[in-house]
């Protein structure tokens, strides 16, 4: 059984895909203020029917160690929420699911995960030429924008729910373990999972008379770890770190098609951009630029120093945290653009990150077909990728503030006439679509 027991918190018949999943082959209790709920039970809270001022209903049952599901939650009911965990995400879910775990040192984690509708802008081009190099009869490329920045919302599928539902048998379990930041240390770690997801389509026929291409679903796997302390030494005076690690897996979930003369949809880039306030002050930021190597290592170390409890400054004491990831970019490239913005794109063929049309013709060969062999493996699958900033504070701050995060992705597909054994004409079409997530931390809790 995935937990001990299901309560819920409702004023009328839930009405939830999430829902019915978590509660198949049980009989949910009605849950009223005070019940004890304990580690490995569930409490779900039906937003449609119970106001946002219901939510603190259930800080106990959080306290407690029981998990707490919202069901079609907005703004109100996740910042009604954070009142209890210092933490929410922005706009509204089908299913939004909290664990919290608190160290005998007095550290706190909590595990946040999300699932819904995935809206985001995204834009569709196509480039096309004609000719090849044997027969000497290249043309110019030429580009049409199909059209740019258009809001497509790719609703959430049974699979979507099935995936967030399945997590939720380990998501208690992997908060059990709030980590090791010593006692007398204010140490916050909130680690927030979604997923972000498009169609790729190119429903355009190209001036070279080739396409549409067949349609895939490209998927972005996202967790996002952030870490925030209270640095209250004597030595150093007081003000706060904040970290936020991305770590994701982006995937084309299986090629639409790999031949010389139909190819796609390929993973071209994905561009992580952190947002933070004026109010948090760049301290460091991973990967940095790379080119030409196989694995990257993405990570930060922050020595916070504390008040240990003792009287004058022999209370001082210092803790170091350090965290890395290693990931695979054989082919791959990496381009740190700004403290918190980078580009993670393909190596060769061509540029996956180019705007040129005349770059994306290098990957037909000398007959003018498309060369599969030259797409690296990561861009015919999928792509692991991380990246890491950490920023402080000049003072102690107490109230909410805001991080953003774009995630910029772009896939490709390429397609070619074959003519007696040569590819006379060609065609690419490259979707982008820009998800972001937003997020705000109550900064009150790191005093």
């Amino acid at each position: 059984m995935r937990f001990v027991s299901i309560y819920t918190l409702s004023n009328g018949p839930i009405v939830n895909p999430v829902y019915a999943r978590v509660a198949a082959g049980t009989t949910p209790t009605p849950y009223v203020a005070g019940m004890p709920l304990s580690s490995g039970d569930l409490l779900v809270i039906d937003a449609l029917t119970c106001p946002a001022s219901d939510v603190p209903l259930g800080f106990p049952a959080l306290d407690a160690g029981a998990a707490l599901l919202l069901l079609d939650a907005g703004d109100d009911h996740k910042k009604a929420l954070a009142g209890n965990i210092g933490f929410r995400s922005h706009g509204a879910s089908r299913g939004y699911h909290v664990a919290k775990r608190r160290s005998g040192s007095g550290a706190t984690r909590c595990c946040i995960s999300e699932v819904g509708d995935s809206t985001a802008p995204a834009s569709l081009y196509c480039a096309s030429g004609a000719g090849n190099q044997e027969q000497g009869t290249l043309q110019p490329a030429t580009l049409q924008v199909i059209y740019e920045n258009q809001v497509e919302t790719q609703p959430m599928t049974e699979e979507d729910a099935d995936f967030f539902v399945a997590s939720l048998t380990t998501a208690a379990v992997a908060t059990t373990d709030a980590g090791t930041p010593p006692e007398g240390l204010i140490w916050f770690t909130w680690i927030y999972s979604r997923s972000h997801s498009f169609t790729a389509s190119g429903s355009y026929n190209s001036d070279a008379d080739l396409g549409p291409p067949p349609s895939r679903t490209i998927t972005a796997n996202l967790t996002y770890t952030f870490q925030g302390a209270l640095n209250n030494s004597t030595q150093s005076g007081s003000f706060q770190f904040l970290g936020l690690q991305e770590r994701g897996i982006y995937q084309n979930n299986g090629m639409a098609s790999n031949t010389d003369t139909s190819c796609g949809w390929t993973l071209g880039s994905i561009c992580p951009s952190f947002s933070a306030p004026a109010s948090l002050y760049w301290y460091d930021s991973s990967p940095s630029n790379t080119n030409n190597v196989s694995t990257v290592t993405t990570g930060s170390s922050v020595t916070v120093g504390f008040n240990a409890g003792t009287s004058g400054g022999g209370g001082n004491a210092s803790y170091t945290y350090s965290n890395s990831v290693t990931e695979n970019i054989t082919d791959w490239y990496i381009t740190q653009q700004t403290s918190a913005n980078w580009i993670y794109a393909q190596n060769t063929p061509f540029d996956g990150n180019t705007t040129d049309p005349s770059k994306i013709n290098d990957s037909r060969g000398w007959n003018g077909l498309i060369d599969t062999s030259t797409f690296p493996v990561i861009s015919t699958s999928s792509l692991q990728f991380a990246a890491d900033c950490v920023w402080k504070t000049n003072t102690v701050l107490t109230g909410e503030i805001s991080i953003s995060v774009v995630n910029l992705m772009r896939v490709d597909y390429l397609m070619v006439d074959k003519v007696l054994g040569f590819g006379n004409a060609w065609a690419d079409w490259w979707k982008q679509s820009n998800p972001s997530d937003g997020f705000s931390i109550d900064m009150s809790v790191l005093t």
